[in-house]
């Protein structure tokens, strides 16, 4: 609805609307983050909610999904047991209904973000800080302890491999 003419006097009033714009979002964006900080501090997880869970949309919480929930924690007890890989665990977790966003089955680093999430033992991370969340938790700290104990064995590297003579002289 606005427009200005290709005169001084009209640049001027467009540099005045376009100050005006930016300083709305800025302060918009300023407001929605104190907003989600606050949300984190009383311990309610403000985006969508990991698997296992479901967001209410008339209560506005995170409440657990009574069949999903199962699946995963079948799915931490398994990787558990040392027994099973990151795509084992994704194919498990897809032949029982969890998939990714485009109904694929659930890559090795999605899987891994899933069984690192403090969330299921009632941690909420967000930009650093860690706050005690309000939510109900299906996951004992003895098992996601037990689980946080593979993902550091599957993450070493392992030893041996090639010899070059110009090895580790150039990093990225």
């Amino acid at each position: 609805t606005f427009w200005f003419e290709n005169t001084p006097q009209g640049k001027f009033m467009l540099n005045i609307a376009f100050g005006q714009s930016k300083y709305y979002v800025d302060n918009l964006s300023e407001n929605v983050s104190r907003g989600l900080r606050q949300k984190i501090r009383n311990g309610v997880w403000p985006s969508k909610a990991p698997h296992g869970y479901f967001n209410c949309p008339q209560t506005r919480t995170i409440k657990i999904d009574k069949k999903k929930s199962e699946v995963v924690k079948q799915a931490f007890e398994l990787f558990a047991t040392g027994k099973n890989s990151y795509q084992e665990i994704g194919k498990f977790l897809a032949a029982h209904g969890i998939h990714g966003r485009s109904r694929e089955v659930l890559h090795q680093t999605p899987v891994k973000i899933m069984l690192t999430n403090p969330f299921y033992v009632g941690i909420l991370t967000y930009s650093g800080e860690k706050h005690k969340g309000v939510h109900k938790q299906f996951i004992s700290r003895d098992l996601f302890d037990q689980v946080q104990e593979q993902v550091k064995f599957k993450s070493k590297p392992r030893k041996g491999g090639h010899n070059f003579a110009f090895t580790g002289l150039i990093r990225c």
